[in-house]
């Protein structure tokens, strides 16, 4: 019988939120048990918010020796089921009696979404399209009432790693092009105000960066959201999870492992990777996500008239 159930989520928000789907696969498959997750700091705030979760345990791995031990022992043996989607050997020195594998294999070709859930394929025999929430609270909400009942396109390009970012001046041209037929909204974190400059004063765009934790976020893309725009981040698997049309933009990273997951996206790439040089400089890697706002431009239209 399994009624404790401890799932251990990755330090990275982005690969927290390609965790869900074994969240919520667990949680179909065991709806009397009590599921606890193994949080970093960076990522409680978003998870205090999920419905699916009974209890949150922090855990730094730049803890002294003497911290970690007393997390082991805290938690020994309270466990019938742990899930390792960070790949330590955390349920080994946890003592549960059924655990995902220390050692594991790569799923070739394949997303990190599909790989994190073949590890629970022995323990989960029945699928569900069912999903957590993440609760907002009366007042959060009333915020975002303004919007009404239109329907945003939301754009989110900027990202702490540059390699990542679409340029500024490109994404200036693809904005300029949409504000005569859509209504836009820029998502992000305040240091990402720097990167956007003068879009967010522009007439027709509405500046929701540095206004939004993640969960809000996730009400935003579920009630209002028309079609991303974005690069690699976790808000682009934010709204993979919601199933929300998107518009990917990629560079060096590989969109095959990392990408979206939604049922319509298109992927937009800059140039071919394949053979990828063995050698280049950082400056000659920021060259990929030199896309064609043309090339751009082409995808958003094709989503949104499919969408």
């Amino acid at each position: 019988m399994i009624n404790k159930i401890l799932i251990i989520f990755p330090t990275n928000l982005g690969d927290v939120i390609i965790g869900l789907p074994v969240l919520d696969k667990l949680r179909v498959n065991y709806p009397q048990a009590k599921l606890a997750v193994v949080s970093s700091s960076q990522s409680k705030s978003f998870l205090l918010k999920n419905t699916f979760i009974d209890e949150i345990v922090i855990f730094d791995k730049f803890w002294k020796l003497r911290l970690k031990i007393s997390f082991i022992r805290d938690l020994r043996g309270k466990y019938d089921l742990i899930v390792d989607l960070k790949h330590s050997a955390l349920p080994v020195m946890l003592g549960a009696k059924k655990r995902t594998p220390l050692f594991r294999k790569a799923i070739r070709g394949g997303h990190v979404r599909d790989e994190y859930l073949a590890l629970i394929n022995r323990f989960t025999p029945r699928n569900s399209a069912v999903k957590s929430e993440f609760s907002v609270s009366e007042s959060e909400s009333d915020r975002w009432r303004k919007l009404g009942s239109k329907k945003v396109v939301f754009i989110a390009c900027s990202s702490r790693e540059k390699l990542k970012r679409y340029p500024y001046e490109y994404l200036l041209k693809v904005i300029t092009e949409l504000l005569s037929g859509y209504t836009l909204a820029i998502l992000g974190v305040e240091e990402d105000r720097q990167f956007y400059k003068d879009i967010l004063s522009l007439r027709g765009v509405i500046d929701l960066v540095g206004k939004t934790e993640m969960a809000d976020v996730y009400y935003l893309l579920k009630n209002y959201g028309q079609l991303l725009i974005c690069v690699d981040s976790s808000i682009m698997h934010l709204a993979s999870y919601l199933n929300i049309p998107i518009v990917a933009l990629f560079g060096v990273t590989d969109p095959v492992r990392y990408g979206p997951w939604s049922e319509k996206f298109i992927i937009v790439r800059g140039k071919k990777l394949l053979p990828a040089p063995k050698k280049e400089s950082y400056r000659e890697r920021l060259e990929y996500m030199k896309i064609n706002p043309a090339k751009v431009l082409e995808a958003i239209k094709t989503m949104l008239k499919e969408g």
